[in-house]
């Protein structure tokens, strides 16, 4: 068999260095490479319109802060006028008040339709007389009048209606209204103003109040710290915002209380923050409206800081958030998993495009070619693809393997599936291997050549074909064709403990292919087949040059296979078969001894087997033992007995060649005794 020896070789010694490289397959490539496509783009879209809407939304959250802050400071200083207006209808009305009991009811109209205030304290201009009006409730007001030192005189429920006046029973009862400090600093403004109250009238809670001492009485419309709370407390800052009123020490002076009189202090710390802000605050920028963000506890809140222009006091509106954040937040979330989704379904769309445009095709491709390194050629089908590049490279490796179909016409295919198969190298180099060699040769065709001119060519074409195809039958490579002749073995490159037995069964059935063949009556006769088959050792492997090899094998036993083929000629048979074949075989064959020879070219003799069937055809045929028993008496030299024993062989087969030598050395011999020094070998002389 011919290899042409290129850079093979070279290639194979590279792909061996990158051998430790880490290899992924290209549908993973794929995969990974639409993942580091869509991925980024869509977290970056993500993070971009995340960014955005963040942005907008904490603007947002700003604008409604402000909203809510401003919203607070208008309510606020809507009560704190609405004080500053009834103090100055209240002083007006008091004024041109005719009596005590006028003003007493004056007093009480106003406590009752004002209940924002907790206390309503007039002192007249004697000085003498005081009178505190409490607003205890929204349905009752009790009136109280005391003397300077704040005993009380007399004490009226005004429930009922404010112009009817009805005493009740007043404990001694003792009021602090012009004994605090507060009195004293109204007396000193020269205009309305407010104060802040240690303690209101009763002694109790702070208050601050709008006091008025114009024309030398003195009127204070006092709200205290708890009904300021309530104030707060019932104007809305969203769902869960809280206003608060912070001293310029960043303490808590006042927190808004809900309606039911709830104060949730879970702002408490937010609004502490805060104070730490506005007593950070230089003292130029106390009074300015400002605006921030603080984290407090892992949450965000936004806050509003605006003076209320008393003793430094800061209105804090105070508003989470989450509040206006939570449902953008919620719907970033949503955004987030339909972009995930997105991703998801773009991916494994496109991984089921490349798969089915790219990865199925490239995969059917490389399948192609693997058959192709098989010399598997007739396997490789045309991939019509949809993708151009996928579609001629498909075309080109049908052409490849057409080229390579035609190429392979020259070389035993079969071999260099086995060669490939055991990674045997296109170079020169062999090793001693144990194989059976078989020489089949169409005898009679180098005549019938002459005749048939061209004709002849299908002719062996057709012999070579079938028996090339007995050889592939039976495991074997077929190694050259010799002109008619065609040589092949078993053993090599891949081992086979069954060889011997393998090459009998093909020699046989070469033996009969001209049977199958359409041949004209005159050619078949004219033609028969010759086969030698022999095992032994023989050195097997690349021979030739480094630019062409022959994968063949070399040595004696290829040498008496080919003779052997020959020495069918001699003998008259069809297939012979040396005694280490014979051996190797065993009992898969039927076999009959035919002689013992010396062939031309060796000094040893061989012992010759005519392959007459297989153990599975049948029971040994008589006439094969008849001869053996004949060629015994032969090898003792009783030739007499031998002819003998041949008369009934050869009157049934006249045909048998063994026969007809054997019965004619015998009778040579029986005219001319031989020596003492004959053996029983016979010596051919011939190739």
């Amino acid at each position: 068999m011919a290899i042409t020896a290129g850079r093979t070789g070279e290639g194979h010694g590279r792909a061996a260095a990158g051998d430790g490289m880490r290899r992924i397959s290209l549908r993973t490539a794929l995969v990974a490479l639409i993942a580091a496509s869509v991925i980024p783009c869509a977290v970056l879209v993500h993070l971009t319109w995340w960014r955005t809407t963040l942005a907008v939304s904490r603007n947002l959250v700003d604008t409604l802060e402000l909203q809510i802050t401003e919203a607070v400071r208008r309510a606020w200083w809507g009560r704190v006028l609405e004080v500053q207006g009834l103090s100055r209808t209240l002083h007006q009305a008091l004024d041109t008040s005719p009596n005590a009991e006028s003003a007493e009811r004056i007093l009480a109209t106003a406590a009752t339709s004002m209940p924002a205030l907790s206390w309503l304290v007039h002192v007249p201009r004697s000085g003498r007389d005081v009178i505190a009006i409490v607003d205890e409730t929204a349905e009752r007001t009790r009136l109280f009048r005391t003397d300077q030192d704040g005993r009380v005189q007399a004490a009226l429920d005004v429930a009922r209606s404010p112009l009817g006046l009805t005493p009740i029973a007043a404990p001694e009862t003792r009021l602090a209204i012009l004994s605090e400090g507060w009195a004293a600093e109204a007396r000193s403004f020269d205009e309305p103003g407010w104060v802040d109250v240690a303690r209101t009238p009763a002694g109790g809670e702070r208050a601050v109040a709008y006091v008025d001492p114009t024309g030398g009485a003195l009127l204070a419309a006092m709200i205290g710290y708890e009904r300021f709370a309530e104030l707060l407390g019932a104007i809305p800052v969203g769902r869960t915002g809280r206003s608060y009123v912070l001293g310029p020490d960043g303490r808590i002076v006042i927190a808004s209380r809900a309606p039911d009189g709830v104060a949730p202090a879970a702002l408490d710390p937010v609004a502490l923050a805060a104070g730490r802000v506005v007593a950070a605050r230089p003292a130029a920028t106390l009074n300015v409206n400002e605006k921030t963000r603080l984290d407090v506890g892992g949450a965000t809140y936004a806050v509003g800081l605006s003076p209320l222009w008393f003793q430094g006091w800061q209105l804090a509106v105070i508003v989470p958030e989450a509040e206006f954040l939570g449902e953008i937040n919620s719907t970033i979330g949503w955004v987030a998993m339909g972009l995930a989704f997105f991703v998801l379904l773009a991916g494994a769309g496109g991984v089921l495009a490349a798969r089915h445009l790219v990865g199925g095709p490239i995969a059917r491709v490389v399948a192609d070619l693997a058959h192709i390194e098989r010399f598997e050629l007739e396997a490789v089908p045309r991939r019509v693809s949809r993708l151009s590049d996928i579609d001629r490279l498909s075309e080109a490796i049908v052409r490849m393997s057409l080229s390579l179909a035609d190429f392979a016409k020259f070389i035993p295919t079969d071999l260099v599936r086995s060669l490939v198969a055991e990674g045997v190298r296109a170079q020169p180099g062999g090793s001693r291997r144990e194989i059976t060699v078989l020489f089949a040769d169409l005898a009679g065709f180098t005549g019938l050549s002459e005749r048939l001119g061209d004709a002849a060519v299908p002719v062996v074409s057709g012999f070579l074909e079938a028996a090339s195809r007995a050889v592939a039958a039976e495991g074997g490579t077929v190694d050259k064709f010799i002109g008619d002749a065609i040589m092949a073995f078993w053993g090599a490159p891949r081992a086979d403990p069954d060889q011997a037995a393998r090459a009998c069964r093909a020699g046989l059935a070469i033996a009969r292919c001209l049977d199958g063949l359409a041949l004209p009556p005159e050619v078949r006769a004219a033609l028969a087949v010759r086969v030698g088959v022999q095992s032994g050792p023989a050195i097997v492997g690349n021979v030739g040059s480094a630019n062409r090899l022959n994968y063949t094998a070399l040595g004696d036993t290829v040498n008496l296979a080919s003779r052997l083929e020959g020495v069918n000629k001699r003998y008259g048979t069809t297939v012979l078969i040396g005694s280490s074949t014979r051996d190797r075989a065993g009992p898969a064959i039927m076999v009959r001894e035919v002689d013992t020879v010396a062939v031309y070219g060796r000094a040893e003799e061989v012992t010759i087997f005519e392959l007459i069937g297989l153990a599975e055809d049948g029971p040994r045929p008589g006439w094969a033992e008849a001869y053996e028993e004949a060629l015994a008496a032969y090898r003792a030299g009783r030739f007499a007995e031998a002819l003998a024993g041949l008369a009934t062989l050869r009157r049934d087969r006249p045909e048998d060649g063994p026969a007809a030598r054997l019965a004619a050395a015998c009778e040579a011999f029986l005219r001319n005794k031989p020596g003492a020094e004959w053996r029983p070998v016979t010596a051919l002389d011939e190739k």
